[in-house]
């Protein structure tokens, strides 16, 4: 029987540090933005987070039993608690609470464990699990808290209040649209960027808050770098992806095209750099292939954020460039030493 630990498939890396101890990071590196997101939104996300780690240990359990495998060796590794918290921070946090828990079911049996459990799955879960939450439940991820300074937001008990309750989100006096949301309905109404900035709260860089946001996840990438959790390539590369071609854009059309730092801080960027792309299971794993699937993912994200039917293209970038990772390492596979590829024996 396999130990889904220490996976016998491809690819064969050899790393002193174990799971735990990476998953432990990982989740030590976002607790800037979980502070962030407590500060500008309340209480919200903490009962999200505990919902979404509750129901993950719980299906983990059961799909573990019915594998054959023991529980106490494979809970104890962490990897369904980071599966959780990515995916819980990905919605908003006054969702009613089917909404993660349907979420994250699907990222767990389905992204995580129908391919065979950890090191097995050639797409990132939580990807999984919020691409099916926004195919099937567009209305409960469209429900943000407003971004504003007067708004007085929930305590816990309240909060465990609201979210327990059956209705799609806040009230529409405290709830609205993300930035990125209003600036897509904006744009098919063929209003321009400078029409746009005078009908909702822009921060200094960003989306009001939403810089704050990206800047804690920005810091959490830092500890993981610093670290040497994460390899720079792949966030380097994605954040490339996306600021360049954000850069391209607004140069040809800057009433049509926000720039690169708009692009850079808003959304789900630095989410997805140092916490998503960076997935060692379903990312690619060559020096040279880590570059293309990052850049690859960045251009993605841009081009769905600008010309797509979704506001923010993250989830939907990551998940194709999932798809061609084996095809990119493939091809970007180094050269050994000693080796060439037209030998002629004599």
């Amino acid at each position: 029987m396999n130990d889904l630990t220490h996976p016998v498939s491809s690819p064969h890396i050899h790393d002193a540090r174990p799971v735990p101890w990476i998953m432990r990071q990982v989740l030590y590196a976002l607790i800037p933005a979980i502070t962030v997101y407590v500060y500008l939104f309340g209480c919200g996300i903490l009962v999200q987070l505990m919902i979404a780690i509750t129901t993950a240990l719980v299906l983990e359990s059961l799909a573990l039993l019915l594998r054959g495998y023991t529980l106490k060796a494979y809970l104890s590794d962490g990897s369904v608690v980071v599966l959780a918290c990515l995916l819980a921070l990905a919605i908003p946090p006054y969702a009613p609470w089917w909404v993660i828990v349907v979420g994250v079911a699907f990222a767990v049996l389905i992204g995580k464990h129908a391919f065979g459990g950890l090191g097995y799955n050639i797409f990132n879960p939580a990807m999984v699990g919020y691409l099916f939450l926004m195919l099937c439940y567009p209305a409960a991820l469209s429900k943000w808290p407003e971004m504003s300074k007067i708004v007085d937001y929930p305590g816990l008990l309240e909060s465990v209040r609201l979210i327990a309750a059956h209705s799609v989100g806040m009230p529409d006096g405290v709830s609205g649209a993300t930035v990125l949301s209003h600036i897509k309905t904006q744009m098919v109404l063929m209003h321009t960027h400078s029409e746009i900035e005078s009908t909702i709260n822009f921060g200094t860089f960003a989306g009001y808050g939403w810089e704050w946001v990206n800047i804690a996840y920005l810091c959490g990438g830092g500890w993981l770098l610093w670290r040497r959790v994460v390899k720079w390539r792949l966030p380097l590369s994605f954040m490339v992806g996306v600021g360049c071609a954000a850069l391209l854009g607004h140069v040809i059309d800057a009433e049509l095209h926000r720039g690169a730092v708009f692009h850079l801080f808003a959304g789900g960027t630095m989410l997805a750099a140092f916490f998503v792309v960076t997935d060692p299971v379903s990312s690619s794993t060559t020096p040279v292939g880590m570059l293309l699937f990052g850049l690859g993912a960045g251009l993605l994200t841009y081009c769905i954020r600008e010309f797509g039917g979704y506001p923010d293209g993250v989830a939907f970038a990551v998940v194709i460039m999932n798809a061609l990772a084996p095809l990119i390492d493939r091809f970007t596979q180094p050269r050994f030493y000693g080796k060439t590829s037209n030998t002629k024996h004599i």
